[in-house]
């Protein structure tokens, strides 16, 4: 039996780490639940790989053997998952995102291969392994294992930009939720880069200076991965996730035109020049087309093809104004300018100072100093 050293310490950590917030995140209640579930199985699996590292080494013999194949099918059920769980995260879909069953196939062959390795006894089995005749196995689950997990990280890169994009057209602030899934894709390309290097190694290179890039390191980034999603997601507040996800289409528009259009424009001035609907600082675009009503796509073509600006920018230089007039009254002599910029509709200090440099090309601090020197 192998000794105890610091890398099983820190999978035990990891495995204490993982187990706790499997338990905690499927129980907090209203801070995206359905995304949670998600996590949590994520994490659940995880643990398991863990608990499989930390004492497979230790045990030998065919039963452990077959104990393990049969969990390395987690390795095709992880990047499905992650997938999921970003989706879920980012966008509000009825019914909920669920992955086709075909995204499972390669998981379900994994258990059909080595549940019918169950028909050898444990000696053909022995002489089997002993021979090599599973090295080939061995490498073809690698390989996919490796290229699925690689396809749904880009997946999941690709929609969390899809979202990043679609935000400014549909929110006057910004959430955390983007540090957060930056983050959080972060330790899972980690894992992925470690990975591919040791596969590349290997099987192919054979580079001795390369060898420190092993299943040690590797398994190391799980519970570091662990750690990632333990210390942001149970901070993670509850997010405003944007209307159903789907892929944007050739087809252009409907064009407003004639009287309707000149209602919507006049429509939304009203609001913003006498009701200040921009000092809601939680305000969306689904919120602006109830208070018209009309439809998101309506408003979306006035903003993009008359204003040319996307509902956050034109919703914060309206904020931004509002902001100078406070600052030309005084009023950031008795107030901060935090509080001030609160008052004029902006959520974060983050946001206000982004948005005041992208609408005067100067930081609020320089903007009152020369206004006190004019």
């Amino acid at each position: 039996m192998n000794s105890f050293g610091i890398i099983d310490l820190v999978m035990f950590l990891g495995i204490s780490q993982g187990i706790f917030l499997a338990i905690t995140l499927s129980v907090v209640h209203n801070k995206n639940r359905s995304a949670n579930k998600i996590l949590s199985f994520i994490l659940f699996i995880a643990t398991i790989m863990l608990v499989g590292r930390v004492f497979h080494p230790r045990f030998s013999g065919i039963f452990f053997f077959r104990v393990a194949a049969f969990v390395d099918t987690l390795i095709f059920v992880f990047g499905p998952l992650i997938y999921t769980y970003v989706r879920r995260l980012t966008f509000n879909e009825s019914p909920e995102y669920k992955n086709h069953c075909g995204h499972f196939i390669p998981a379900l062959l994994h258990l059909a291969f080595f549940s019918w390795t169950l028909t050898y006894s444990a000696e053909e089995m022995k002489n089997m392994i002993n021979n090599g005749e599973f090295n080939l196995i061995y490498f073809i689950v690698e390989t996919l294992g490796l290229l699925s997990n690689l396809f749904y990280t880009i997946k999941s890169y690709r929609l969390v930009s899809f979202y990043k994009r679609e935000e400014k057209n549909n929110l006057s602030y910004t959430q955390k939720v983007k540090a957060y899934l930056t983050v959080f894709l972060f330790g899972v390309s980690i894992f992925m880069i470690l990975w591919v290097i040791s596969y590349s190694n290997v099987y192919f290179m054979r580079i001795r200076e390369l060898s420190f890039i092993s299943y040690n390191l590797i398994w190391i980034s799980i519970p570091i991965f662990i750690y990632i999603v333990g210390f942001f997601s149970l901070r993670q507040p509850e997010i405003f996730r944007l209307p159903k996800y789907a892929k944007k289409k050739n087809t252009k528009r409907r064009r407003l035109e004639g009287a309707e259009l000149t209602k919507l424009k006049k429509a939304l001035e009203q609001l913003i020049v006498e009701e200040k609907v921009y000092l809601n600082n939680s305000l969306t675009l689904k919120d602006l087309s109830e208070k018209l009503n009309t439809s998101t796509n309506n408003i979306s073509w006035l903003l993009n093809n008359i204003h040319k600006c996307s509902f956050y920018d034109y919703i914060n230089k309206y904020r931004v104004k509002e902001f100078i007039e406070k600052i030309q009254n005084g009023e950031h002599h008795r107030h901060t300018l935090l509080a001030l910029s609160l008052d004029s509709g902006f959520n974060s200090k983050s946001t206000f100072n982004k948005a005041f440099k992208a609408e005067m090309n100067d930081t609020p601090t320089n903007y009152i100093s020369n206004l006190n020197t004019a």
